[in-house]
Parts: C-alpha cells; sequence; structure tokens
C-alpha cells in the first residue's frame, strides 16, 4: 500500500454542477479546497460529495458567497472510495478556481 500526498485537482468551476475531482481505483483523502474568485463581483459556490452510484450531498451551505478577489479554504477531511466524486458549481463559469488537495492511497 502507498499513500501519494497530492494536488488532487484544480481548475475553474462551471455554472452548473460538474465533477471537480473523482477517486479512481484509489482510497482518497480530500484534506482542503480553495475558491479563488476571480470576477470583480461577488460570486455563489456550492461544494457536493458524492459516493459511488449514490445521492449528491452538500459539503457547504447552499449559494455560499465569495467577494470580488477573495478566497475561501475549507479544511474538509473527506474520505472516498474508488469512483466517489467531489461536484462543484457557482455563478458565472470560469470565475472560480478551485484547487484540491490530499492524499491517494493505493
Amino acid at each position: 500500500m502507498s499513500a501519494t500526498i497530492k494536488n488532487l485537482a484544480n481548475g475553474q468551476l462551471a455554472s452548473s454542477k460538474g465533477t471537480l475531482y473523482t477517486a479512481s481505483e484509489v482510497t482518497a483523502i480530500a484534506k482542503s479546497i480553495i475558491l479563488v474568485n476571480t470576477n470583480t463581483s461577488s460570486e455563489t459556490v456550492n461544494l457536493y460529495y458524492k459516493k459511488s452510484g449514490g445521492t449528491s450531498r452538500r459539503l457547504i451551505p447552499q449559494d455560499t458567497e465569495i467577494p470580488s478577489g477573495y478566497s475561501l479554504t475549507f479544511n474538509l477531511p473527506i474520505t472516498m472510495g474508488s469512483a466517489d466524486i467531489i461536484e462543484g458549481d457557482t455563478t458565472t463559469a470560469s470565475k472560480v478556481d478551485y484547487v484540491i488537495s490530499g492524499v491517494e492511497i493505493s
């Protein structure tokens, strides 16, 4: 068994719920999620955890607001099995950057 500390995923949130990270054939622990609003106006964001074959469940309050130029860091250790996913969305596509850091165990 091998544990690798790594950047699990990074990119920009879409304006509709989409997959940010999928634990593929490994056990993973998402340790932190950083969101940065690059827009000139406030953005609302949503983050979800979805167990393989299950239903999306909120990780943060619905429509959490990030003011222009600000960031939010969520230290949410989430244990994930194979095919579990983290999803997210924002008000305006490509205006909120994200980085998910954690550990993959294979």
